[in-house]
């Protein structure tokens, strides 16, 4: 029966943990998802997968 528990308090803890970064850095997700825009555009045009 603990792990009902243990597994919502392992959701709660991650979300307390995004919102505390939300709160501190607010473009940090705007950030990665243009970082990861800009990664998968290099993977896509680099000569390794040709």
């Amino acid at each position: 029966m603990k792990t009902p528990g243990i597994g919502l308090g392992m959701i709660g803890g991650m979300a307390l943990a995004i919102t505390a970064m939300n709160a501190i850095y607010p473009d940090v997700w705007r950030r990665m998802k243009r970082d990861g825009k800009r990664a998968a555009r290099a993977i896509k045009h680099s000569s390794l997968l040709k």
